[in-house]
């Protein structure tokens, strides 16, 4: 008799915690276990998250590590949930036997699969996100990537094959490594979740949201002197934190800004919905994307998008669902605001469409696209004679 695929996902940040990557995996998780896969998820503990939890039918296993914030971590905390997870995933190997693993981000999750390959020769994936692929946030992340590099080739290299979320990111990592096996399979939407409030939209005045981590990579800081530059009176809720926080929230006070722009701190996940709901466009000026979720969310929500001209971002916005600007351009972005702001047909008519292309990225059907692609990895690493297990997903 078959018996069902054993997937082990890694991730070292799961809701709760952590953003785009967590949700995804949190997802994904979910819809594997509900098509019949045995999931379990390896991730970091944090404040009383309980040290096993069964969620949506797969176990989450947390693993004992130093984390401060629960929107971000250092490099010597995702360190410290390697070190932490170590034995937890050597234990996983033992009892358990995994088919396959997933690891979410290349780094720092990477070398646990790689242990688990030594240890046990089970094959896994790798997911990248982003910022485990050298060259994305050069400025920021360069030095890092340099140091990391002989690792990350390492993990790539002897994995089954990588698999990206955007073709700028499959770019991006080819410049590493030209030869890399990489499946495109973009993130989902919960579209039950995020829908288009009832209301009639634009509000007057126009009623800006942006959401994401306060850091340089963002780009808020061309978002605010945008906002300075409008001919219009549109007023703006910034949705997350971050190190740049005190810094934007000191310029938007030097640029007369303080009573048109909010900045609401981190919302939990299922408060999200009702800041889309309250806004009339969604802004990400960002100089670096993998495949954000914020813009899937936000077209979910039926929000014209406005958004920098980067990898991902421009995967996701086309001219019938907002306005891409160049990156680090506050005269552009001050155009497209204008631009909403004085039309409020154009505003209906984006946001329609919106809605409807958010409908391709169902989080069943990334999912699947996961599932063929765990199931092949388990087939080709399996001993071919003799097998008694047969893997699903196929």
């Amino acid at each position: 008799m078959s018996q069902p695929l054993r997937v082990l996902l890694i991730n070292y940040e799961l809701p709760p915690i952590g953003a785009g990557a967590g949700n995804a995996t949190a997802h994904i998780a979910a819809c594997l276990a509900a098509v019949g896969v045995e999931v379990r998820v390896l991730t970091s503990s944090f404040g009383n998250l309980p040290a096993r939890e069964v969620r949506d039918g797969y176990l989450i296993l947390r693993a004992p590590a130093i984390r401060r914030n629960v929107d971000r971590c250092t490099p010597a905390e995702m360190l410290s949930f390697v070190l932490g997870a170590a034995p937890l995933a050597i234990g996983i190997g033992w009892t358990w036997r995994p088919d396959v693993v997933c690891a979410f981000f290349g780094v720092p999750c990477g070398p646990l699969a790689l242990l688990l390959r030594a240890l046990f020769r089970v094959p896994y994936l790798v997911s990248l996100r982003g910022g485990d692929v050298p060259g994305f946030m050069g400025r920021e992340l360069a030095v890092l990537h340099r140091l990391a590099l002989p690792a990350i080739l390492s993990i790539w290299r002897q994995s089954e094959g990588l698999i990206a979320n955007s073709p700028g990111l499959i770019a991006l990592a080819r410049r590493t490594w030209p030869a890399a096996p990489i499946e495109l399979i973009p993130n989902g939407i919960d579209l039950e979740h995020f829908r288009p409030p009832d209301r009639r939209r634009p509000a007057h005045p126009l009623h800006l949201l942006s959401v994401g981590r306060l850091a340089s990579q963002k780009g808020v800081i061309y978002l605010l002197r945008a906002l300075a530059q409008t001919q219009s009176s549109a007023c703006l809720r910034v949705l997350g934190d971050g190190p740049e926080r005190a810094r934007l929230e000191r310029m938007a006070n030097d640029l007369g800004l303080s009573r048109r722009v909010e900045f609401a701190g981190w919302a939990p996940r299922e408060d999200l919905p009702r800041h889309y709901a309250w806004a009339d466009a969604f802004v990400l000026p960002s100089l670096d994307e993998g495949m954000p979720n914020v813009v899937l969310e936000a077209l979910a929500c039926g929000l014209p998008v406005i958004g920098t001209d980067v990898a991902g971002t421009r995967d996701l916005v086309h001219s019938e669902t907002g306005i891409l600007v160049p990156p680090a351009d506050s005269r552009a972005l001050a155009a497209a605001i204008d631009r909403l702001a004085s039309d409020g047909d154009l505003v209906t008519s984006f946001g329609t469409t919106s809605r409807e292309a958010a409908a391709a990225y169902r989080w069943e059907a990334v999912a699947d696209r996961y599932h063929r692609a765990l199931a092949r990895a388990a087939r080709r690493a399996a001993p071919q004679p003799g097998v008694q297990r047969v893997m699903g997903g196929d």
